[in-house]
């Protein structure tokens, strides 16, 4: 973010603050390449006991799992986002994207971001290298060699052919951070190392070593906005404080631990929700977090009172939009970025349906907080049997109570209700980070539905960030959700250029979410501003009765004349039969594994269509589906009614 684009936001005193900050940042870039050209390595790895396996009691499900996984590494194919196992060779080319075929040269300060039709987070991830621990949970599952010899193989390429500094794969201090975890919790996985290790194990540690002199150097903090980036930035180098023996380590671990701990505090609100407007990075950072939680026990650190109050948090948002089957719904950005990856991640890129892909299942990490707080989210608590800790697994979401209730969370601005088979969840997210929407979609006011395990109308996604900007801002605009659009308007205006795809106009604010229950009626209201600048107010009551059936209510208020579209989308496969098309009555029905019936009333006429729509279930995947969309114009004000009703 420019200083300039600041000014109107942040005082004085912070900008001055930040002019500081960046000047000693850059001082540190030009001293970093003398401190790795230093001769002698100053640390040594050793590991901290993060993992304390009881292998006997992990279910047959996650150790097939594991090793499905670990095979396809070792056989060269490599899953990740919605890709699924992809033969790339052993090794991969590290700065290749086999997807448009691009590659990025071996060389200091290239552009990471081209414009091109190349992707940059296809390489990083693979960078990350988060199949390593992978290898090493299936080598400690077998104790065939070949796992972890074939670890030590990609790692051992890996470091030939990326120097510090050097390609894409630096190009950030997040992707050194991920990658530093990833190879902290493989070395430990392989502990202890025999003699004629020790000389490979020493070069480890310098690798280790640089990457923790590289994010320092590099260290993505702002007085200004503070993301994700910067969360990884600091979680990985504590785990390079605590892996890492050596002087001033120690104050290392102290320092990161306490920037860990108060940054939750900053970028996570007090209802549990993260300030990114993003339930894909709630579950990134969320992962984050806990990862270093682990390490903090590991080494017998107590962590704040607050932090593990805010974590607790975290999980309890998580649980209330957990489904059934134990997945959320995509809100906002998702790039399937992941910590460490559990067996549902690796299920899931392991699948070659796009029809079952799912990024956010999230069943596994619901066991670790069971786990970690005793409370029951409805999650699979095998993954903690990694960390020698024993909860009981039989829970599962089916067991909520079927009677009405409702969950709302004011500050994050998301409500989650759910009568008898239905299930609903409103979005009345602020703009992420303060208003500057970074990961923020256009989707106020709009809302996903679900009857038993079948979802009717869905949140579209993401499908992808710098591969196609015209792509990415239309899984950003107000007509890829479930909500209405006045006048051809964003509710938050989308940057014009390609060079600006983290950025939304700060156009929509949100009114607090209003809960009534009345009568055996659950009501949910909230209004924006987004379309001030043309003189209209959108509020919207979504209401849930006792017979499956919901009823919306939306109120355009305004002056002069306006025209209006209101968006319904749906999950591939499901087919529309348009019954009334025109009038001050329309209607419509669905037709899926349970049919739904939309009738829409307003004192105007009304058209109804049906046009082609996209929905993205994991980065990189987008499938064809089919939008409802719902037209009309009025003068000053409308009120328009619909009732969504299931049938059987």
């Amino acid at each position: 973010m420019s200083l300039l684009s600041a000014v109107r936001r942040d005082s004085p005193l912070t900008l001055a603050r930040e002019v500081l900050w960046r000047a000693k940042k850059r001082w540190r870039q030009q001293r970093l390449q003398q401190k790795l050209e230093a001769v002698e390595c100053p640390v040594t790895y050793q590991p901290v006991g993060y993992y304390e396996p009881r292998l006997d009691l992990l279910a047959s499900d996650h150790k097939e799992t594991v090793l499905r996984y670990a095979d396809a590494i070792c056989a060269g194919k490599f899953p990740g986002f919605a890709y699924g196992p992809v033969s790339l060779g052993f090794p991969p080319r590290w700065g290749f994207d086999f997807i448009s075929g691009g590659t990025w040269p071996l060389e200091a300060g290239v552009t990471a971001v081209r414009n091109d039709g190349t992707d940059v987070k296809v390489p990083w991830e693979l960078a990350r290298l988060q199949f390593l621990p992978s290898l090493g949970k299936a080598w400690r599952l077998t104790g065939e060699k070949r796992y972890r010899d074939a670890g030590i193989h990609l790692l051992n390429d890996w470091m030939e052919n990326n120097p510090v500094g050097i390609g894409v794969n630096w190009t950030g201090a997040m992707e050194a951070a991920l990658r530093s975890i990833s190879i902290c919790l493989f070395l430990e996985l392989l502990a202890p190392f025999p003699l004629d290790e020790l000389a490979w194990t020493s070069g480890v540690s310098k690798c280790l070593w640089q990457h923790l002199l590289f994010i320092e150097a590099h260290n993505e903090f702002s007085h200004l906005i503070r993301s994700n980036h910067y969360l990884s930035n600091i979680v990985g180098l504590f785990y390079l404080a605590a892996y890492l023996r050596g002087p001033r380590m120690e104050r290392r671990q102290q320092k990161y631990q306490r920037l860990v701990e108060d940054e939750i505090l900053r970028q996570v609100y007090n209802d549990g929700g993260d300030y990114e407007a993003s339930t894909g990075y709630h579950v990134f950072c969320l992962e984050l977090y806990t990862s270093a939680l682990l390490l903090m026990r590991s080494m017998s650190r107590k962590p704040a009172a607050s932090f593990i109050f805010r974590l607790q948090l975290m999980y309890r948002f998580l649980a209330a939009l957990a489904d059934a089957r134990g997945n959320i719904p995509n809100l906002g950005d998702c790039d399937d970025g992941r910590v460490e990856l559990v067996a549902d991640d690796m299920m899931q890129m392991l699948e070659t349906s796009d029809d079952r892909r799912h990024a956010f299942a999230v069943s596994g990490l619901l066991g670790i907080g069971e786990a970690l707080f005793g409370e029951s989210y409805g999650g699979r608590a095998t993954e903690i049997c990694w960390h020698g800790q024993i909860v009981d697994s039989s829970k599962s979401h089916s067991s909520r109570p079927a009677k009405q209730h409702s969950l709302v969370f004011p500050r994050s601005g998301v409500a989650v209700a759910r009568n008898n088979d239905l299930e609903i969840v409103f979005a009345a997210m602020p703009n992420g980070i303060r208003g500057r929407g970074s990961h923020t979609h256009n989707d106020k006011l709009s809302f996903t539905m679900k009857v038993g395990a079948e979802e009717i109308f869905t949140d579209p996604g993401t499908g992808c960030y710098t591969r196609n900007a015209e792509l990415r801002n239309y899984f950003r605009s107000t007509a890829a959700h479930n909500t209405i659009k006045v006048d051809g308007k964003e509710q938050n205006r989308l940057a014009p250029t390609p060079k600006a795809l983290f950025q939304l106009g700060d156009d929509a604010h949100m009114s607090q979410i209003e809960v009534e229950e009345k009568g055996g009626a659950l009501s949910l209201r909230c209004s924006h501003d987004g379309y001030g600048r043309i003189g209209v107010t959108h509020t919207r009551t979504l209401t849930l009765t006792g017979k499956d059936t919901v009823f919306l209510e939306d109120v355009l208020t305004g002056v002069s004349a306006h025209t209006f579209e209101a968006f319904f989308h749906l999950p591939s496969r499901h087919v529309v039969a348009i019954e009334q098309a025109h009038g001050k009555e329309i209607s419509c029905q669905v037709r899926g594994q349970r049919s739904v019936n939309m009738i829409c009333r307003a004192p105007i006429e009304l058209q109804v269509a049906c046009v082609p729509g996209k929905i993205s279930r994991a980065y990189g995947a987008v499938q064809e589906a089919t939008t409802i969309v719902v037209t009309g114009s009025f003068e000053s004000s409308v009120e328009l009614f619909s009732r969504i009703s299931c049938e059987g």
